[in-house]
């Protein structure tokens, strides 16, 4: 059950006649108060106050009372027990000395003749003199079991329509998993939005309830949504890595909670450029059917939307907001590093450890890291991240998949290539650096008005120093670190 629902229940039950409830969902919050006044007061004597409607309750209509003021003497003033929600009255209580005292007097009197009065809002101001009196409680968003409810009750309706449902009862709580961190009525547009018009409901269709979530980070200009769809059929190698997130597929799943397994924290990538590290946290989120953020460093950093720290802090509880989803943060020691003086850079990276430990939103981080030596010792220690990957150049074998992959993508005919001669030249060579052959290869054979042939490719070979030969001391410096300090990805070697 929700949480802040047992806290409420719990604060009424000690006799607190004041709880202001912070929830965007006003009608999940009065649906909620109507059965909680039943139970408590056994009665339907519950009042509803705005300031266009004025206050009201189901048989009754308070004249001439759109006034706080005179909607809380009709409060005061009602004999028997009730309750009174107020909506958005917090608002009017920034410059209205007299309101904050109806309310004191409301406190007082409301205590011992089992009157309740609910300030419900969509922030948690409050004006000092009445924080002593008042128990403040954020309503939770929907739990995965109203999430669920509302997914079935929506397929339900469409099968009764004659639309095709093709999804299988895991993919089904995938789409009650897409729309986690959404209010209920956020969660039933996305619905609409996915499902309207549609012959046949099928799997695929998850990627429109991602792109609602796309709207509630647009705030943020230091996240940025991706849309890209890609799949472990797109990595070439990196067998040991793959395997890791394949076991992990369900790990957001209420059957893995009832399992007793926590939450997956993250993983961190860390080796040599043009490797897979960012096509690894792409992958991530495609499998798990998760949407993914990157945030961006370089960004937090700018001042573009204020003081690094504060847009930092924003960001991840905007992520909050969204789970569950993936958070790739690509080359993190740009951002977050013990070899600095920059304060803001130090305040990050103890609001980041805090939060890494603390947040219990279901946010899986995908971190990348080039110089994995800049990192903090801390940030690294057992706990914060469920595995460190080394990733290296690829293998011979792993080589054979990466041409095949990028050959077959773009249409090439993979009998008129010897791959295994292809894999043997290119020893040394990343994955991003064969790829970038591949297409500069196209390009001449596109301006010569012809296919790709094998030749184009030893050309190119010929005329290109791969980076392993630029960077020898900088990459032997990271294996060096990574041989104790990291799992490898692959257990293929070169030989």
């Amino acid at each position: 059950m929700n949480q802040s629902i047992n806290q409420i229940k719990d604060s009424i039950q000690a006799g607190q006649p004041i709880v202001q409830i912070v929830s965007y969902e006003e009608k999940r919050v009065e649906s909620f108060l109507k059965k909680l006044c039943q139970q408590m007061l056994k009665n339907q004597n519950i009042y509803f106050w705005d300031s266009h409607n004025g206050l009201s309750s189901i048989d009754v209509k308070i004249a001439n009372s759109k006034d706080a003021a005179v909607a809380l003497d009709s409060a005061l003033k009602t004999t028997e027990p009730a309750f009174f929600v107020f909506k958005d009255l917090n608002t009017l209580l920034r410059n209205a000395p007299e309101l904050v005292r109806k309310i004191r007097e409301c406190y007082l009197q409301f205590k011992s003749n089992r009157k309740f009065l609910f300030m419900l809002s969509a922030d948690d101001f409050l004006p000092a003199m009445l924080k002593k009196e008042i128990d403040i409680f954020t309503f939770e968003m929907p739990d995965f079991e109203e999430l669920e409810n509302l997914c079935l009750k929506f397929l339900e309706s469409l099968e009764k329509a004659g639309v095709q449902i093709q999804l299988s009862t895991e993919e089904k709580r995938s789409f009650a998993v897409a729309v986690q961190g959404l209010t209920l009525d956020e969660a039933y547009k996305a619905f609409m939005k996915a499902f309207q018009g549609q012959p046949r409901i099928h799997i695929g269709l998850i990627e429109k309830i991602h792109q609602e979530k796309k709207q509630l980070i647009l705030k943020e200009n230091v996240l940025e949504f991706f849309t890209h769809v890609l799949t472990l059929d797109d990595m070439g190698g990196l067998d040991k890595l793959k395997d890791w997130l394949q076991k992990r597929k369900k790990a957001f799943s209420k059957e893995a909670r009832e399992f007793g397994l926590d939450k997956p924290k993250g993983v961190l990538t860390m080796g040599i450029t043009g490797c897979g590290k960012s096509l690894a946290s792409k992958i991530i989120a495609t499998l798990w059917n998760l949407p993914l953020f990157r945030l961006d460093m370089n960004l937090v950093y700018s001042g573009i939307a204020g003081p690094a720290e504060d847009v930092f802090a924003r960001a991840l509880k905007t992520m909050d907001s969204v789970a569950p989803a993936v958070l790739w943060i690509d080359e993190i020691e740009s951002g977050i590093s013990d070899k600095t003086t920059d304060s803001a850079s130090s305040r990050i990276l103890g609001y980041f450890l805090t939060w890494m430990q603390e947040h219990t939103s279901e946010i899986f981080i995908a971190a990348t890291a080039n110089r994995i030596d800049l990192l903090p010792p801390e940030l690294l220690r057992r706990g914060r991240f469920d595995q460190i990957f080394f990733i290296d150049l690829p293998t011979r074998k792993e080589r054979e998949e990466i041409f095949t992959i990028h050959l077959k993508k773009r249409d090439n005919d993979l009998k008129k290539f010897n791959i295994p001669q292809l894999a043997q030249i290119t020893k040394n060579w990343s994955g991003s650096e064969i790829e970038q052959v591949i297409i500069s290869g196209m390009y001449e054979a596109f301006n010569e008005n012809r296919k790709l042939i094998e030749d184009d490719l030893f050309t190119i070979f010929g005329n290109s120093v791969p980076m392993a030969t630029t960077m020898e001391e900088q990459i032997k410096k990271i294996r060096s670190w990574a041989h104790n300090r990291a799992v490898r990805a692959s257990s293929d070697k070169e030989y």
